[in-house]
């Protein structure tokens, strides 16, 4: 017993500093949530008044992923995909919208994208294992 504990004492910096703890993350407060979607609503005024803009389809995105409205989210960076098809971290989220929705191939397809669009070794060594999941099931 006593070997485990000084196994585990001396790892546990090393598996610490691997991969960082979870932690259930807080739910958003129901004034928060009433923020995000004055947000919202003000980022979908913004980009009907400027449909180029490509970080407006990202942070709508975001705020409806906050938001936990998924097909807005999904067309939010569907959006910004449409105006830059080499953008990562929108074809990252929608490798978690369709994956969380079941749509095995456009998952698969997404994070593709993202694997070919980004040089971040996290953002790739995501991707990757996403690709490798979606692939063996």
């Amino acid at each position: 017993m006593k070997s485990f504990l000084l196994a585990a004492l001396l790892f546990a910096p090393a598996l610490l500093a691997a991969e960082p703890p979870s932690f259930p993350e807080p739910r958003d407060t129901p004034e928060i949530k009433n923020q995000l979607r004055t947000e919202a609503a003000a980022l979908e005024a913004k980009v009907k008044a400027s449909p180029g803009n490509i970080e407006l389809y990202m942070r709508l995105g975001f705020t409806y992923s906050r938001l936990e409205q998924a097909d807005d989210a999904q067309r939010a960076f569907e959006g910004a995909v449409n105006l830059d098809p080499g953008k990562a971290d929108a074809h990252y989220m929608l490798g978690l919208i369709y994956e969380k929705k079941g749509m095995r191939d456009k998952a698969l397809a997404a994070w593709k994208a993202c694997l070919e669009s980004t040089s971040d070794p996290r953002m790739r060594n995501t991707a990757g294992r996403h690709i490798h999941h979606l692939s063996h099931h």
